[in-house]
């Protein structure tokens, strides 16, 4: 199978270049003054997993020709629309695998994608890029959890999955992706807002008197979000997120404050604000997720 990745940052890079390096046939699309460096550099993963460091296949937007197998969606949500305007050579039956958060990219794959059979996707990762572009892998987590939309992808997305048994990473094959996918959501929608309304690690947030109960509210309130879509979860699985979210000694952290941090674009519309329209429209409260959108969007303001 021929894979494109779009992106080549710490997930895109990180999952990507695992492929590459168990031999699968990899290209990475990527802007050009990434793909100048890269050219340069290498892709450089550092990782207690084994490091890696390989010569990897480069297009551009303006220069990708070939056709591909499968397509990873590891860009930036803000990035997807600009990505769609152009033509991306996908064949009929293509496999597509975004790994965005929130839905709403998934009405726009699939409309710009009829032929193509379009998969849910979540990567389980704590990496980053460093300075000089390498991409630093924190710990023992690196997995990819795939899973179809219409079951009748399910042998081709099996048929993926297997290809990559020899790629250093765990993959796990889900038959409720909906739910995963909203699972993240609650999750990732936690540790953003509160990481970046306070500026601090989720255990330095729950050990002050308050913060604890922060946390706690705001997920209460995605939870509350996701039930009024109907969406059937699972307690143990939220209670284990809870378990983590009030670890006072966790040094848990959020790649839209590290982004804040660098004076970057942040995906507060795509994580924050979609939440807040579902509530909005189906009567739920959600104070708590409004004041982390407020700060967000004031963020966003300062770049202008």
């Amino acid at each position: 199978m021929r894979v494109l990745v779009l992106g080549a940052g710490a997930v895109g890079g990180y999952f990507g270049g695992r492929m590459a390096e168990a031999g699968l046939d990899v290209t990475f699309l990527v802007r050009e003054k990434k793909k100048q460096k890269l050219e340069k550099t290498g892709l450089v993963i550092k990782s207690p997993k084994g490091d890696v460091s390989i010569k990897p296949n480069l297009v551009t937007i303006d220069s990708v020709r070939d056709s591909f197998d499968v397509v990873l969606f590891t860009n930036k949500a803000y990035d997807l629309d600009e990505i769609l305007q152009s033509n991306l050579p996908l064949k009929d039956g293509s496999i597509i695998i975004p790994l965005l958060n929130g839905f709403t990219h998934l009405e726009k794959l699939r409309s710009k994608f009829p032929n193509a059979r379009l998969f849910g996707g979540i990567a389980h990762i704590f990496s980053t890029l460093s300075d000089e572009g390498e991409i630093h892998h924190f710990n023992d987590i690196h997995s990819l959890t795939l899973g179809h939309l219409n079951s009748e992808d399910e042998t081709s997305g099996r048929k993926f999955f297997e290809s990559c048994s020899s790629a250093n990473f765990s993959t796990k094959y889900s038959n409720n992706i909906i739910i995963d996918l909203w699972y993240k959501w609650i999750l990732i929608t936690t540790v953003a807002g509160a990481t970046t309304l306070f500026n601090a690690t989720i255990g330095e947030i729950a050990s002050t008197e308050h913060g604890a109960s922060f946390i706690n509210d705001l997920h209460d309130e995605c939870v509350g979000i996701a039930k009024s879509e109907k969406i059937k979860v699972n307690t143990e699985e939220l209670a284990q997120q809870k378990h983590f979210l009030s670890d006072k000694t966790s040094t848990w952290n959020s790649s839209m404050r590290r982004d804040m941090e660098n004076i970057s674009k942040i995906e507060c519309d795509h994580i924050f604000l979609e939440l807040i329209k579902i509530a909005n429209k189906n009567s739920v409260l959600c104070p708590s997720l409004k004041s982390v959108m407020i700060n967000g969007e004031i963020y966003m303001r300062s770049l202008r």
